[in-house]
């Protein structure tokens, strides 16, 4: 009888204690439950939010920015691209130190700095290196992907060639996680690029599930994010190329800190090529602590032109007929007015010349001479008709007018050095128009960058040469 009491109660003890582990191990489910729902709920909601929610998908396809060559083909100068970053969930790893060294060795970071956004011990989300390279991502060892250690895609724009174009494309950088372009085409075409309509949810808490279908409650998705448009620009890639290569060396031949190249179609207006130096990557222009590098100096700067205004000056006298190319002069080398001392370049005196020799000569003293036949009121006309003064309405970003204030004090001292290119001022798009004008039989054309803008439905927004204005006869284009 003894013996079946101790049998009997061995089981029983055996039965108590397995419950017993039964209970504890669903006690501390029960907690673990509770602390991922109740205390570290907006934690795990951040890292769910960006791992299924797919704030990707919430963001528009900005549009592609192509040049072209003369055989039509578009290369690509803006694209999008989807980049990996290094992220942490700091409150989740168990020894952010020791983490944080391996980390450092293996993607060449500061020890000092991953250190510092590990050890945030209440941080559910630190980005440790963004845009990690491909090749670096697939050869990461296993081992330093722990719990909190992840790569997360992320879309963001590329520019492929670097520097090149950098002036007429811009960049785009991110505000409050909205793309927004910066700067050349990618601003002022911001609402074309940009534009693909919103994403319509009723509920927060929608969802993409493991097979890519979108789940919400309450009402559907009914409109993904539609693809912004394609711009074309008219640059034309391999004279861009070209003009890149010609100011680099230039400027390296004649030891000059800056210098731009300017190439514009006379007969439709189009910019086919412009190169500035100094210049910026528009994959790395967060690097630049010189914001003024951003600044297009072929709409955004201004300065005095010098005997290139020469050709205008006669133009108006040719077509005030106060002039013809054979008409003489005789060049005393020096002409003194007022106060002032105007002579040539080289400060000598050539005698009897034409109208012609002025201008093969560059001599000052030659156009002033037709200034003064012309007078004060005509050379400010024709100034204002070449287009000097107004902004020449090209679609790229800050473009300025010029300064012509210094004739409207109507001093004869300002309207002659005005002759010569000396106390006004223009930007290279308003001078290269305004010559472009004398190779396009005395017609001015309204100046353009993009050739066209390509829609996602496919409809083609097209561009098309645009005069502004006859600033001369054709017969007085033909005599210059």
């Amino acid at each position: 009888m003894q013996k079946k009491k101790q049998t009997g109660g061995t089981i029983g003890g055996r039965i108590y204690w397995v419950l017993l582990f039964f209970f504890a191990a669903f006690g501390a489910l029960l907690l673990r439950i509770f602390i991922l729902q109740v205390t570290n709920h907006q934690e795990y909601m951040t890292l769910a939010g960006r791992q299924h929610q797919n704030a990707v998908e919430f963001t528009k396809d900005r549009g592609t920015i192509y040049a072209q060559d003369k055989g039509a083909n578009r290369i690509a100068l803006g694209i999008n691209r989807t980049y990996k970053n290094l992220v942490a969930s700091p409150k989740t790893l168990e020894n952010p130190t020791s983490t944080a060294g391996h980390i450092a060795q293996e993607f060449n970071l500061s020890v000092d700095e991953v250190a510092k956004k590990l050890n945030k011990k209440d941080d559910p989300y630190e980005v440790l290196l963004k845009k990690v390279d491909e090749k670096k991502v697939e050869k990461t060892p296993v081992h330093l992907l722990e719990p909190g250690i992840f790569f997360e895609e992320e879309k963001g724009r590329t520019y492929p060639y670097g520097k090149l174009s950098a002036h007429i494309l811009g960049f785009v950088s991110k505000e409050e996680e909205e793309e927004m372009g910066r700067y050349g085409i990618e601003r002022f075409y911001e609402k074309n690029l940009n534009d693909g309509g919103e994403m319509e949810v009723a509920e927060e808490g929608g969802e993409e599930n493991s097979s890519g279908f979108w789940a919400t409650i309450g009402r559907h998705i009914i409109a993904r994010p539609q693809r912004g448009s394609d711009v074309l620009l008219t640059v034309d890639y391999n004279i861009q190329v070209k003009a890149e290569e010609v100011l680099e060396t230039t400027l390296k031949n004649w030891g000059a800190a800056s210098g731009i190249v300017l190439i514009l179609d006379p007969f439709t207006g189009k910019v086919l090529a412009q190169a500035a130096r100094p210049t910026f990557d528009p994959n790395e222009f967060s690097k630049e602590r010189d914001f003024s590098l951003f600044l297009n100096p072929a709409v955004e700067s201004m300065y005095e032109l010098g005997s290139v205004i020469k050709p205008i000056i006669m133009a108006a006298g040719l077509e005030e007929k106060k002039i013809r190319p054979d008409t003489v002069y005789t060049d005393p080398g020096e002409i003194k007015i007022g106060g002032f001392t105007i002579k040539n370049f080289d400060e000598r005196s050539y005698g009897l010349q034409t109208m012609t020799q002025v201008l093969e000569k560059s001599l000052n003293t030659g156009v002033v001479f037709v200034a003064r036949l012309l007078g004060r009121e005509k050379e400010l006309e024709y100034l204002n008709r070449f287009g000097f003064g107004v902004k020449t309405g090209v679609d790229l970003p800050g473009e300025i007018s010029g300064n012509l204030a210094n004739l409207k004090a109507g001093r004869e001292i300002d309207f002659v050095t005005a002759s010569f290119g000396q106390g006004i001022a223009v930007t290279p798009i308003q001078l290269a128009s305004a010559i472009g004008a004398i190779a396009n039989g005395g017609k001015l054309m309204h100046p353009y960058v993009v050739e066209s803008i390509l829609e996602d439905s496919g409809n083609e927004i097209k561009k098309g040469p645009s005069v502004v204005r006859e600033v001369i006869s054709p017969e007085t284009a033909e005599n210059l």
